[in-house]
């Protein structure tokens, strides 16, 4: 997204404003060129690489806006860019919430395969600034299995199953999962009594949340 180009109404945007804090300049009695000449002189000292709207991008139009805005004593806006490298950030913090791994163990890898100074309390800003979104989905990859070994131990330790937090039950959607990733509906063995059927009594749940019966497979191999 950041290196789109901008759209016409950033453009008309950017545009109006320069104008404005030309406007500005020459109330104060600034000496400035023509307006197109500063226009483009100040859009070449905001990016540093262009000095037209039509070859400047996404991550080009908070710096432009934010220069202009400076000359009129606007408050600057926030770079909203979403970056390839934040998103995997993004899902590297996710894989750390789900699996409750410390930043302490995360900065002990980025340590040792990257060898980026950090601790865990700056370990997300390091990869940010010296790392690059490859190597941040590889870091996701680790504390992923890591998480999932850690997890699987422990059912073998203690008979018990855990949860990745998106695999609560309470989070399941209404109607269970018949429509979700790709199950398909299984009908269940209907109790007959005198050729008549009724409807089996509801089965307990087990630690999974699915019922203890084993059910053979329609199609079987």
């Amino acid at each position: 997204m950041s290196n789109k180009p901008l759209t016409k109404r950033q453009k008309a945007v950017l545009a109006q404003l320069a104008v404005r804090a030309y406007k500005q300049l020459q109330a104060y009695g600034c000496p400035v060129p023509s307006l197109e000449e500063w226009r483009h002189d100040e859009t070449w000292k905001a990016t540093g690489h262009t000095d037209s709207f039509t070859c400047a991008t996404q991550k080009d139009y908070t710096l432009i806006y934010n220069r202009f805005a400076a000359y009129l004593g606007k408050a600057a806006i926030r770079d909203n860019t979403y970056t390839e490298m934040d998103k995997e950030l993004h899902l590297l913090r996710d894989s750390m919430q789900r699996f409750e791994t410390g930043p302490d163990y995360l900065a002990e890898v980025v340590r040792d395969q990257l060898h980026l100074p950090c601790t865990g309390k700056n370990v997300y800003d390091q990869l940010q600034r010296h790392a690059k979104p490859e190597h941040v989905r590889h870091l996701n990859y680790t504390v992923i299995n890591r998480g999932r070994a850690a997890a699987r131990k422990m059912a073998d330790e203690t008979g018990v199953e855990t949860y990745e937090p998106h695999a609560i039950p309470g989070t399941i959607p209404p109607g269970g999962l018949a429509d979700h990733v790709g199950a398909v509906p299984v009908s269940r063995p209907i109790q007959a009594t005198a050729r008549r059927a009724v409807t089996p009594e509801p089965e307990p749940k087990t630690a999974r949340g699915w019922s203890g019966i084993v059910i053979e497979d329609e199609f079987p191999l």
